[in-house]
């Protein structure tokens, strides 16, 4: 389908002609409504005063049979009010007995607004059949509580409606006259915009990396006689000038990236290479700290007892099975990125969490942190990469024992202590690590699984630990969270589907 290509005068003037047009229609609403109903609220307000206080007035004349008093109280109130057209006032019979009329009161008006004895006030709109143009707003106030008659005001309403109407072709006429305006400025506007526009759609749309290689790209002038003609009478700068220069400086940046481009092409896939292998050993290095500690703890063991054969014997199974890890991680790290390779098998849970803690009873009894286990009177099965999972646990328990040695530094008096808790359900299992450690900011715990992200001292710590588990759990079909303890502390919650 062919784009149909509508001039920039064009616009400007549908655009001018579109917001004075629905800038007056709403105006007109506003007038014919707001406005309207305004002046018909301030009438009957002005009625129903004028009511009020005639039927007060009217009690003693009443009362007293004093028909002249009442003329001339219905009399003097409609030549003071110059929007009242009528007023009479009508006994508990329904009889007449002071108007303002000529002659007589039409019928049409005396069956009409005949209020009842519950209310206090009755407004009705009346209009002459004979005359379309006599529209007037009848209101009728009891005297005395209905106990004497009635008062009817007939608020004249044709004066307001005629000045309303008046208003309403003033701004008529206003919105024509601006929209021949809009549309006067729309024809300069385009003039003065369009050449430096179409000479800037033209060399751009010529633009490519051929003409970058060029020693000079070459500069276009975007002034058209008018402007250069004002610039010079008045001194002036406007928009048109700063597009100018900016466009034209434009260019020469492009040029120059363009050569910075190519000089640094063949570089470019080293670097992010490079930037690549650095990004992941930083992250190793704090994976493979986490099995050599466990390891140094076993050779630790080994020297303290290096006669003790069958203990010898288990840590240096420990410590083959930590290297184990540590090629693994290496790979792991390695393939961060993309989904990894995962040799499930049946495990238990509670065997996975002793090895890690045979690893990280070292640093447990160095921190003087006490470790307390909930539930690992069952055995609970899952599918499961034990490795993986080790490696998770280890990851979280040296998370915690940092967390508690930070709290013991602003509060020497802190009792270390974390908390390995298991339980299920019909489906899932779930092990919550809790420490009473230093915890995490409120508004950082939603961070605490993203790569590279880290509260620990400068050193200590690169952010890779938690997401690389949250990786592994991820691949296991489970589910990794966290959150601060109201008394303090941190918890790592994680929920595993149960082998079947």
């Amino acid at each position: 389908m062919k784009r149909v290509q509508l001039p920039l005068f064009w616009k400007f003037s549908i655009a001018i002609a579109a917001t004075v047009l629905l800038f007056g229609s709403l105006n007109l609403l506003f007038i014919r409504n707001q406005v309207y109903k305004t002046f018909e609220n301030q009438i009957e307000k002005h009625g129903i005063s004028i009511a009020k206080g005639i039927a007060e007035r009217a009690v003693e004349p009443i009362l007293y049979d004093d028909l002249s008093a009442l003329s001339r109280l219905v009399t003097q109130t409609k030549s003071v009010n110059t929007d009242v057209r009528y007023i009479f006032i009508t006994d508990n019979n329904n009889q007449i007995i002071a108007h303002t009329f000529q002659e007589y009161v039409p019928r049409f008006i005396m069956d009409v607004n005949k209020i009842s004895p519950e209310q206090e006030i009755g407004v009705q709109i009346l209009k002459d059949p004979r005359d379309k143009s006599w529209v007037v707003r009848d209101i009728a106030s009891p005297i005395l509580s209905h106990q004497i008659g009635v008062v009817r005001v007939g608020m004249c309403e044709r004066e307001f409606q005629n000045e309303i109407r008046g208003i309403a072709k003033l701004f008529l006429s206003m919105v024509m006259m601006f929209l021949l305006l809009g549309i006067v400025a729309a024809f300069m506007l385009s003039y003065i915009i369009t050449s430096p526009v179409k000479a800037i759609s033209t060399y751009a749309s010529q633009v490519d990396f051929n003409t970058f290689s060029h020693e000079k790209a070459n500069r276009i002038p975007l002034e058209n006689k008018l402007s250069v003609r004002l610039k010079n009478l008045f001194d002036l700068t406007d928009e048109i000038d700063v597009l100018s220069t900016t466009f034209n400086e434009m260019l020469s940046r492009l040029q120059n990236a363009y050569r910075e481009l190519k000089s640094t092409q063949e570089s470019l896939s080293q670097t992010e290479k490079m930037a690549s292998v650095g990004t992941l050993t930083a992250g190793l290095a704090h994976e493979i700290n986490n099995p050599l500690a466990g390891i140094r703890n076993c050779i630790r063991r080994i020297e303290d007892k290096p006669d003790n054969l069958k203990q010898n014997k288990e840590y240096i199974a420990m410590m083959s099975e930590a290297l184990q890890k540590i090629e693994k991680v290496v790979d792991g790290m390695l393939n961060f990125s993309r989904k990894q390779e995962l040799a499930f098998t049946s495990a238990e849970i509670n065997q996975l969490i002793s090895n890690t803690i045979s690893l990280v009873k070292y640093q447990l009894e160095k921190s003087e942190i006490e470790l307390e286990l909930i539930g690992f009177d069952k055995t609970i099965t899952i599918n499961a990469s034990p490795n993986h999972l080790e490696q998770v646990f280890l990851n979280i328990m040296l998370n915690s024992i940092d967390a508690v040695c930070e709290g013991r530094e602003n509060d020497i008096y802190l009792q270390g202590k974390i908390i390995i808790r298991i339980s299920e359900s019909v489906n899932a299992a779930t092990i919550d690590f809790t420490d009473n450690g230093i915890g995490v900011p409120h508004d950082k715990v939603a961070a605490i699984f993203d790569p590279f992200f880290t509260y620990k001292k400068i050193k200590q710590g690169t952010g890779l630990g938690l997401a690389v588990s949250y990786n592994i759990i991820s691949s296991h079909n489970g589910h990794i969270t966290g959150w601060n303890e109201p008394t303090g502390g941190f918890t790592i919650s994680i929920t595993l589907p149960k082998s079947e």
